[in-house]
Order: structure tokens, then C-alpha cells, then sequence
């Protein structure tokens, strides 16, 4: 194993990194620059050798110049139709990074890295946007929603913003004074003369589009936990229909036959940080799945550093070609030196 890692996170809005030497923390990193399905494939190559740039020169003030590094990435915006375009960018980290000494480069999505990088059963991802893997005892990947929001994105921040902005413009429109919409003028920094120009802002397609109106999904789940009836009815739904997504891909998988121990899904995202939500979602799930007979257990973690810390511990030249040939097209990238 390489003594010095590279652990970097790639959401949908930021990206967070780690330098490690042995266990020991030698440098951060926490931008904006992300490898989000966003960015245009033509990017993708510079973005990667541009993100860790702030890292390198951690490894420098460290001492560390000529040491052999391992860099694993978990990439919001890695699918496996962009991964010659990843495949690129890695390949110039391992010819390019650290003064050439690096020895391999991973790549895989986000969820996919926490699914592996935690040897869990399952994932669900709820932040700006969501998805769910769960992995068969077979060890294939089964993936409900994470389709990106015209398609999917059930229970995330986005459709929970959407559904409260919605609400508020009824309010807007019909002359009601709500709690929804004092929250939304706190979250936007609006007045009510501001109001309808916020929405058609909020409306303008672009990289930052899902961002911003996830924004509000934070207002709407405290207005909910303060007894709001309508902004609680916007975090049921959401909520149950993330939930329902799960029980959905534990129907299509054996995974749910599992019942000598409880099944290990790990949530990540944003929106379990509000407990109203987590616990609405975790309750519906538990409903639905006790009826099998499975119970579940829901290891949480705040973002995808530790899994891709894991998966720059693991990878060894000689097996990750076999050992991850069974996930098909969830796989990692993987390149060497």
C-alpha cells in the first residue's frame, strides 16, 4: 500500500480533498472546482489536473517530494459514457501530479465509492441531488433514480426547494402571508417587491440552476419542523418518494432476502442532516421492508472522504482489474503509472 493518499470528493457544488501520510493529515482542500455532471467532457481533463493543484503544494511544504502517491477520486459526474473523457485527466495526474511520482490513479462516481469504499449493502445519496445503489449478493449494482432532476433526483434538495418556491408562488399569487414565504425572502435575501424576479432568476437554466433552488430546501424543512402544514406535507412527499426508490431496488435485488443480519445502507447527503426528513424517510423505509422480514441499518456519513481514503488504500495492481470487472458499467477507472 502507498503510504501517501489522495482522497478527493467530488459533489455536485464542491469538492473536498485530503493529503494523507500514513494517518496523519498533511493537507485540505475545499473549493468549488467539481467534476459535476455539469461540467462540459471537454473540461473534465483540466478540471481534474486543476483541482489538486492546492494539494500538490501541501505535499511539497510537507517534505514529501519523491514519495509515491495513490489518488482516488469519487465523481458526482463519473458515468461510464464520459470514461475516456476521465480516463484522459487521470492519465495526466499520473504523468503530470506531484512531480511524477504518481503510482495510480482510481476514479468512480460518488455513490458507487461510498458503496465500495464502506462495504456496505446499499447507498442512498441525498444532497443537491439523490440516487440509489444497492449491491446484490452477487455482487452486481442495482441503481434506482440518479437520473438527474428532469427525470429523477426523488427526495433531494432540488425537488424540495422546487416544491417550496412552487408553494410560495401560490402564496404570492393568492395575497397569503405564509411561513413558507417569509422563508424564502430569509433564504434569498429578497423582499416581497423582490420576490417574483427571484423566481424567474431561480428559473434561468445553468450550471448553478439546481444549486440555487436547492438552497431553499433547508427553509422548507425547518418551516415543516416549526409544525408548517404545507411545508410538512412538501418534506413527507419528497421524503416517501426517496423512500419508495429504495424499497423499489431492494424488490429487484436478493439483497432483501438477507435477514440473519441487518442490512448496512449508507446514507450521504445533505438532507439527512435535517432530522425532520431523515427520520420521516428511515420510518417509511423500515415499514415497507420489515413486511420481508429485513431489517436495515443506516450507517451515515457526511461526505465521500473516507470511502475514497478506503479505495486509495485498496487498490493493488495485481486484483482491481478482476475484483471490481463484476460492477459493469459502475466500475471504477483505474490507471497506473
Amino acid at each position: 500500500m502507498t503510504r501517501v493518499r489522495v482522497a478527493v470528493d467530488c459533489g455536485g457544488t464542491s469538492t473536498r480533498a485530503v493529503l494523507l501520510d500514513g494517518d496523519r493529515v498533511r493537507g485540505r482542500l475545499d473549493g468549488p472546482a467539481t467534476l459535476s455532471g455539469y461540467l462540459e467532457p471537454a473540461r473534465i481533463a483540466e478540471t481534474m489536473r486543476h483541482m489538486l493543484g492546492a494539494i500538490e503544494d501541501d505535499y511539497v511544504r510537507a517534505g514529501l517530494n519523491g514519495e509515491p502517491v495513490t489518488i482516488a477520486i469519487t465523481a458526482a459526474g463519473f458515468v461510464d459514457s464520459l470514461r475516456r473523457e476521465f480516463e484522459r485527466g487521470a492519465r495526466a495526474l499520473a504523468d503530470e501530479a506531484f512531480g511524477g511520482c504518481v503510482d495510480a490513479v482510481v476514479v468512480v462516481n460518488d455513490a458507487v465509492g461510498l458503496l465500495l469504499g464502506h462495504q456496505a449493502d446499499g447507498v442512498v445519496i441525498a444532497g443537491t441531488g439523490s440516487s440509489v445503489l444497492l449491491r446484490d449478493r452477487d455482487g452486481s449494482v442495482t441503481q434506482s433514480g440518479g437520473h438527474d432532476w428532469v427525470a429523477a433526483d426523488d427526495g433531494s434538495a432540488f425537488w424540495v426547494g422546487l416544491e417550496g418556491v412552487r408553494r410560495v408562488a401560490r402564496d404570492v399569487d393568492n395575497g397569503v402571508e405564509s411561513a413558507l414565504r417569509q422563508a424564502f425572502r430569509q433564504t434569498y435575501g429578497v423582499d416581497d417587491a423582490r420576490i417574483v424576479a427571484m423566481f424567474r432568476e431561480l428559473a434561468v437554466a445553468g450550471p448553478g440552476m439546481k444549486a440555487d433552488i436547492a438552497r431553499f430546501a433547508a427553509g422548507v424543512c425547518a418551516t415543516a419542523a416549526a409544525g408548517d402544514e404545507a411545508a410538512t406535507g412538501i418534506v413527507h412527499r419528497q421524503g416517501d418518494a426517496l423512500a419508495d426508490l429504495v424499497t423499489a431496488g431492494l424488490d429487484r435485488t436478493s439483497v432483501r432476502s438477507v435477514v440473519d443480519r441487518p442490512i448496512r445502507v449508507v446514507e450521504c447527503g445533505g438532507m439527512f442532516g435535517d432530522p425532520f426528513y431523515r427520520n420521516r424517510f428511515e420510518e417509511r423505509v423500515q415499514a415497507l421492508a420489515a413486511r420481508s422480514g429485513c431489517r436495515i441499518d443506516w450507517p451515515a456519513v457526511a461526505d465521500g472522504l473516507d470511502a475514497a481514503t478506503a479505495l486509495a488504500s485498496a487498490v493493488v495492481r495485481e486484483d482491481a482489474a478482476t475484483r471490481w470487472a463484476g460492477l459493469g458499467e459502475c466500475r471504477p477507472l483505474v490507471v497506473w503509472a
